[in-house]
């Protein structure tokens, strides 16, 4: 069976909303994933077979967007693929799952992205990309989809954006009156470029340990893994945030106190599209108006539910009048 993170009846307690009746705005990169899976990564000049090679749409926004679509919310995707093959099929697949793609730019003479994903016997991946300037999301784009974000009851931002694009995202759905969720994956090349971020202006930050550490720079002393959450909080000004550890759980700040949730025991076939179970799922369930301590144990039954399957995309659980028996 699929995880059961909602009510299958979505019957909204006092306070609360259906996750039918919420609006998404996911940001980010919609590409196509690579997935290479070897029994080790291979060394410089080493010739290794690999078990499988194949193809599949990707980015973690992408994930994001179809993660939440499959839970029942309204979504439209923010970003750019090529006005070719790859960038058609990705289109395509989104639209499958009932994604909004009408503000993705179809941009001609561009090459759709492509990332290496290489997914070891164990389960975990280790992922290779990079968006050439004229694949990206640009200010332009974000002020083009102002439409989409003015009907958005929140917006999924990550960093698979240039740092004035991020900017330009966080302002614009925080001016629109979205809640601002932020996954600040992959981590930016210049960390110190995050310090001028809007960090005010975003309600919710989902970091993993390293991306966290990332954030934070050298400055700090060591927290400790669970001290991550709230030292954030406090350096940049973030009412709330919630560090995955993997394995360990996640440790969650808000409201001036860190709580640790366990993580349900889950057996690796690919850990590729885990983190964006987890938010997109957290995003749906504390946009709909689901307390902290149902949303983040529900958050992880997602993550578990992916790590358990193999692909990215594919890997979102899927939801059909409640959670159907198979993945995406």
């Amino acid at each position: 069976m699929g995880p059961d993170v909602t009510d299958p009846q979505h019957r909204p307690a006092a306070g609360r909303r259906r996750i039918e009746d919420l609006r998404f705005v996911v940001i980010g990169a919609y590409v196509v994933d690579c997935f290479v899976r070897v029994p080790r990564l291979p060394a410089w000049g080493e010739e290794l077979e690999a078990r499988s090679i194949r193809t599949s749409p990707g980015g973690k926004a992408l994930n994001q967007a179809v993660a939440l679509s499959r839970l029942g919310a309204q979504v439209t995707a923010v970003g750019a693929v090529g006005l070719d093959g790859p960038g058609q099929d990705v289109l395509a697949a989104l639209a499958r799952d009932g994604v909004d793609v009408g503000f993705i730019e179809s941009r001609p003479k561009v090459a759709t992205t492509v990332c290496l994903c290489f997914v070891g016997d164990d389960g975990e991946s280790s992922i290779v990309w990079h968006i050439d300037d004229d694949a990206a999301v640009t200010p332009e784009t974000m002020r083009a989809a102002s439409s989409a974000l003015q009907r958005a009851d929140a917006a999924l931002i990550t960093f698979e954006l240039p740092v004035p694009a991020i900017r330009e995202a966080i302002g614009a759905a925080h001016r629109c009156g979205a809640r601002v969720i932020l996954q600040p994956a992959p981590v930016l090349a210049d960390h110190g470029s995050a310090k001028s971020l809007p960090w005010s202006d975003v309600d919710l930050l989902v970091p993993n340990e390293a991306e966290a550490r990332a954030l934070l720079g050298d400055t700090q002393a060591d927290p400790g893994a669970d001290g991550l959450a709230s030292t954030l909080a406090a350096e940049l000004g973030v009412g709330a945030v919630v560090v995955t550890l993997g394995a360990a759980g996640c440790a969650a700040h808000t409201a001036g106190t860190t709580r640790h949730y366990p993580a349900p025991q889950a057996e690796a076939v690919d850990t590729t599209g885990a983190s964006d179970a987890f938010t997109a799922t957290l995003a749906a369930l504390i946009t709909a108006g689901t307390p902290e301590d149902k949303a983040i144990p529900a958050a992880h039954t997602a993550a578990a539910w992916a790590i358990g399957h193999p692909g990215g995309y594919m890997s979102m659980p899927r939801w059909v009048d409640g959670p159907a028996a198979k993945p995406g």
